[in-house]
């Protein structure tokens, strides 16, 4: 399936299996080695054009580097090996010249991304069509940044968690919604959906939806901490501190509000995307902007979205906190919102 406006493609990758060396990478130069292993090794299995993919918000030194083909039938030999990728929606543009300038055709996708209000999921993919590093000039490299295809993925959660009735009651106008409807539009939809989900449903039925369209967070760092949690002797603490410290040397320059437990509820909070540009804003709008990470709230001039739609961002820290605590949230309050005035958006989980 492929729509288009201008360069920019939404095309869906369906699952596929895919054979490849995935190890970090502090440079470009370290790839052709393993471009060379991949196409030895696939051989006739190779049933596309080799394809590297980053991977982010992983725990590693360096980018997460996977290089690698699709392939008819599993191939693990030596550093190569299979695994199956998930069906995801991107947006793709064609690149033509050097990789040095790879940056300004995913920089133009991911300007895109904000002007429909679309957030990027943690994948940016390139296709090596054609790719001579000593000509390269002739370079045909295709860029594809992920996209969470949000208002698919709330119908299939709406139908899930209340029934197809409701679910067509609630999402109406979503049809008329496209990869390409600009920002200002989605969110008067979101909105309106949102009051109608409010009426058929209660606050945790609105919670299960909500948390489940979310971004999908890699597993590899919620083992990490994992791990953290167990030798610690399962201090909550000890996490909230090593979340901090890491989160401080970023640009959200760590919590605003400062989580907590106290044994009933896990009170956590949203860090600023850009800290330096959240305590210098003044509006509303420029609170938004420098906040929130979430490109729909982020862009839209003056989005009437009720605050459970925060419970995505829930949702997004739940994937990280149930594994961590072996639990399954199903009560959580929202507690503080930028939608409804306030500086920060925070939340209360409630604890089995």
């Amino acid at each position: 399936m492929t729509q288009q406006v201008n360069d920019i493609r939404h095309v869906i990758r369906e699952e596929m299996l895919f054979a490849g060396i995935r190890a970090p990478i502090k440079s470009r130069s370290e790839l052709p080695s393993r471009i060379d292993e991949v196409v030895a090794a696939c051989g006739d299995a190779a049933i596309g054009p080799v394809t590297h993919i980053f991977r982010f918000d992983t725990p590693v030194d360096g980018f997460d580097s996977e290089i690698g083909v699709a392939v008819s039938s599993p191939v693990n030999c030596g550093h190569v090996k299979t695994h199956s990728l998930r069906k995801l929606d991107f947006f793709a543009s064609m690149h033509h010249g050097p990789v040095s300038t790879l940056r300004e055709t995913s920089g133009q996708i991911y300007e895109h991304m904000s002007r429909v209000g679309l957030s990027p999921e943690l994948e940016l993919v390139e296709i090596y069509h054609q790719f001579d590093p000593e000509n390269e000039q002739e370079n045909r490299i295709e860029v594809r940044g992920a996209f969470l295809a949000w208002p698919e993925i709330y119908r299939c959660h709406l139908e899930r968690v209340l029934g197809k009735d409701q679910a067509d009651v609630i999402w109406a106008g979503g049809e008329a919604i496209t990869p390409f409807t600009l920002v200002d539009e989605r969110a008067t939809w979101v909105g309106q959906s949102l009051e109608r989900l409010k009426i058929h449903s209660n606050k945790d039925q609105q919670f299960e939806i909500l948390s489940s369209v979310a971004l999908l967070r890699p597993a590899e760092d919620t083992a990490k901490f994992r791990t953290l949690y167990e030798e610690s002797g399962r201090s909550i603490q000890a996490v909230l501190d090593a979340q901090n410290k890491a989160l401080e040397s970023t640009p959200t320059g760590g919590w605003i509000d400062p989580p907590y437990c106290d044994g009933h509820v896990l009170h956590l909070s949203k860090v600023a995307r850009d800290r330096e540009g959240y305590e210098k804003a003044e509006t509303p709008e420029e609170l938004r902007q420098a906040y929130c990470f979430c490109s729909l709230i982020r862009a839209a001039k003056d989005p009437k979205v009720d605050p459970i739609f925060c419970y995505r961002a829930a949702g997004w820290a739940k994937q990280f906190w149930e594994p961590i605590l072996g639990v399954k949230f199903t009560r959580c309050d929202i507690t503080h919102s930028i939608l409804k005035g306030d500086r920060f958006c925070a939340w209360n989980y409630h604890l089995p």
